[in-house]
């Protein structure tokens, strides 16, 4: 629109004219009733029907795009209840003169159903599904071009300010001078923000409703190309210095729900809510602007034109008493965008909240992470490290497929679990399809430690036993009855009598199927001497906090039958070592062949959301059932559900766990030669993507460690002495991360030397 559209007089033409109009050229008759109109004129006619004619300076090609944009919707969303253009002999315009004899482009519309919603009581309710429409209209104008867009200037277009306060001599001494210059500060960030054509005038005079219910979406004639936050802006201007003379929610009421009703469909990035403020802004003091300009040249159309000053002014005040950085903070919390500020400060205020020594942080100077991105996790400062450490991020860090499904469940709906929901029952069938026959049972829980609490409970209901036994060094939870069959987590002096512990398959061990079941024998009569029955073996697979230890099939089968020999049942704890970490059959238990009772899930499960599973035989669980019932309000919603199924899609897709074969054999390679090369480091074991490397002794493990992170890779510490580096990295490591890992490793070895 050139500033001709908005200096040019509207068309003129009487009711009669309209009348025979709308019967020459669309055949429909009846009375004719004016609407008010800003630039064009618009009568509505026969009830059903509004003729719209456009002022007179206004171009073909731009009524062209909006008779296209109506059309396109009609086709993308015919649900959304927008007028359709009536053809007129073939054609959607007809050229006309009005009664001044000027020349002007005509068109019929169909009406919509409602009343328009200016002036009426805005609730947080309508402020929402003004939000929701907003999202609809962009969401169904998506994809649609057209040439006149690019070359259109509308003076209401909110990156328009700078240009209209400049048409209409806005004086630096005026009160708004200052809005302007914050707003033109801010209007270049829209150049990288997401754009399209945009209806760009979704307002209360465009809304209509019935019945507190919004029924339609009108006039196209402000179509332009903008980002599409400055289309929301629009909207939230509408509602935000709505003219209704009873206000029942507070500015920022109204706007949070505004922007839930819209990110209902189309979120927001953290980038569109930092200049959302500003474009209100701008949006407020056009309307002022304007409104100064027009009312002086159309004196008889003053009232229409200067209908929303005072509101603009309210809100304009209101707005613009918050800085810039105050502004986008208040809109951040209202949309989610906002996120806790790094700063020097997070340890003392941590050990503080956080219970300090009972939660203790890694490494000598705790590292503040803030992002991660596939192996790689970045710290406030910015600096990258290879992650080697976190088995949780089993599919990397922030991986796109499950940072989708999980965001669209969210979306969507996250309740517990005593609804029907097609992810949960994936879920579970697609775990059971991993197990061995026999395993064809699921329960869902919230973490690896919940997993084996329930199959604690699961297992003495079976057995009617009290008694467990655990390896020397096991780590199973953080419950009270888990951290009892935690024996590295044990005081001095702590020794629950209702547990046993039996020796990990460590080097100088016998272990021969019949060693083992005597040895585990013999450690049930201990725990028969409390007074306690057998119920339950725990075995991690991997016997990772022993130091990692890949147990032959004899050693598991000895563990198996002494379990069942006391009529207790055999558990495989999976956390740590499963979700393909050592191959492709997925869990480590099934190197052995043997089939355990229960096998327990956690960790990786959901790639950082929590969830975890008993996996067991349904006549096990039926046992338990006939007294019990069993409830996690977190387990397996809906979310968690999604997000371990994304895991599997990832597994599955980029084959990971047969990579973790590849990529393994060459880490273990690299550390044997480096452990070759130097006295501070002793055995290597490793099996599939996960290593146990003896280090001298405690002192020189802890500096190894510091040291390995002041090179930018990030381990662990494991081990009854806690001398043994554990590296148990997200499998999307390949061979040349293995090489910046063993670069470190040899680089800190070297450090540790000498401030040894």
């Amino acid at each position: 629109m050139t500033h001709d559209v908005l200096d040019e007089p509207a068309p003129r033409l009487s009711t009669d004219a309209v009348r025979r109009l709308a019967e020459k050229h669309w055949g429909v008759t009846g009375d004719v009733t004016p609407l008010s109109s800003e630039r064009d004129a618009n009568f509505l006619v026969a009830g059903g029907h509004v003729l719209k004619v456009a002022n007179p300076a206004e171009s073909r090609a731009l009524v062209e795009m909006e008779v296209a944009a109506m059309a396109h919707v009609a086709a993308t969303a015919p649900d959304l209840p927008v007028p359709r253009t009536v053809p007129a002999g073939g054609e959607d315009i007809v050229a006309i003169t009005d009664d001044g004899g000027r020349a002007c482009l005509a068109r019929l519309i169909t009406t919509v159903p409602g009343e328009q919603l200016e002036g009426q009581v805005v609730t947080e309710d309508l402020a929402e599904q003004v939000g929701a429409a907003t999202a609809r209209t962009a969401r169904a104008l998506r994809g649609f071009f057209h040439p006149a867009a690019a070359s259109r200037e509308l003076d209401w277009e909110v990156t328009a300010l700078p240009r209209v306060a400049a048409r209409w001599g806005l004086t630096a001494d005026d009160p708004l001078h200052p809005v302007v210059e914050r707003v033109s500060a801010a209007l270049p960030r829209l150049a990288s923000l997401p754009s399209g054509i945009h209806h760009a005038d979704v307002t209360l005079t465009n809304l209509l409703a019935s019945d507190r219910r919004i029924t339609g979406v009108i006039d196209f004639g402000d179509l332009h190309f903008t980002a599409d936050v400055a289309d929301l802006a629009v909207a939230l201007t509408s509602v935000l210095r709505n003219t209704s003379e009873t206000q029942v929610a507070t500015p920022w009421e109204l706007a949070a729900a505004t922007l839930r009703g819209y990110q209902r469909l189309r979120p927001l990035s953290h980038a569109e809510v930092e200049v959302l403020g500003e474009l209100v802004l701008s949006r407020l003091v056009l309307g002022t602007l304007i409104s100064r300009g027009r009312a002086a040249a159309h004196p008889d159309n003053t009232a229409y034109i200067t209908q929303y000053d005072d509101a603009n002014t309210r809100t304009t005040t209101e707005l613009a008493r918050l800085s810039p950085p105050e502004l986008a903070r208040r809109l951040h919390r209202l949309a989610g965008t906002g996120a806790a500020a790094p700063g020097d400060d997070v340890a003392d205020r941590r050990a503080a909240a956080m219970g300090g020594a009972v939660a203790p942080l890694f490494y000598d100077q705790p590292l503040q992470i803030v992002g991660g991105e596939g192996p790689w996790l970045t710290a406030a400062d910015g600096r990258r490290y290879l992650d080697a450490y976190n088995n949780v991020a089993v599919v990397g860090h922030a991986d796109p497929v499950v940072v989708q499904r999980v965001g669209r469940q969210l979306g969507r709906l996250n309740t517990h679990s005593r609804y029907l929901h097609p992810e949960v029952v994936e879920l579970a069938e697609r775990i059971v399809a991993t197990m061995p026959d026999g395993l064809d049972t699921v329960l869902f829980t919230t973490s690896g430690t919940e997993a084996n609490e329930l199959a604690w409970r699961l297992a003495t209901e079976w057995t009617g036993g009290t008694g467990a036994l655990i390896a020397e060094h096991a780590y199973h939870g953080t419950t009270r009855w888990m951290a009892d069959l935690s024996s590295n987590e044990w005081p001095p002096g702590h020794r629950p009598e209702a547990v046993g512990t039996f020796r990990a398959p460590l080097a100088g061990v016998d272990l021969s199927a019949d060693a083992t079941t005597a040895m585990v024998r013999a450690a049930w009569q201990d725990v028969r001497g409390t007074g306690h029955r057998p119920a339950l073996l725990l075995a991690d697979s991997g016997f990772t906090s022993e130091g990692v230890h890949d147990a032959p099939r004899s050693y598991v089968e000895g563990l198996r039958d002494g379990a069942h020999a006391e009529g207790a049942l055999w558990l495989a704890d999976e956390v740590q070592i499963g979700y393909g970490r050592t191959g492709p059959a997925m869990w480590r238990f099934a190197a052995s062949g043997a089939v355990p009772d229960l096998v327990t899930l956690g960790k990786p499960m959901g790639a950082g959301y929590p969830i975890g599973a008993v996996v067991t035989r349904r006549e096990v669980v039926d046992r338990f059932a006939g007294r019990w019932e069993y409830f996690s309000t977190f387990a397996a919603t809906p979310a968690a559900a999604a997000a371990g199924n994304a895991v599997l899609d990832v597994l599955e897709d980029r084959r990971l766990p047969e990579k973790a074969l590849v990529t393994g054999s060459h880490l273990a390679r690299r550390l044997r030669e480096l452990s070759a090369t130097t006295d501070l480091l002793g055995d290597v074991r490793a099996f599939g993507l996960v290593a146990g490397v003896d280090v001298v002794d405690r002192p020189t493990a802890r500096r190894l460690l510091q040291a390995l992170v002041s090179r930018g890779a990030l381990a662990g510490l494991t081990g009854p002495r806690g001398d043994v580096l554990k590296v148990r990295p997200p499998l999307v490591w390949d061979e040349s991360h293995v090489d910046v890992f063993a670069a470190a490793l040899a680089g800190a070895v070297e450090d540790a030397s000498r401030r040894g």
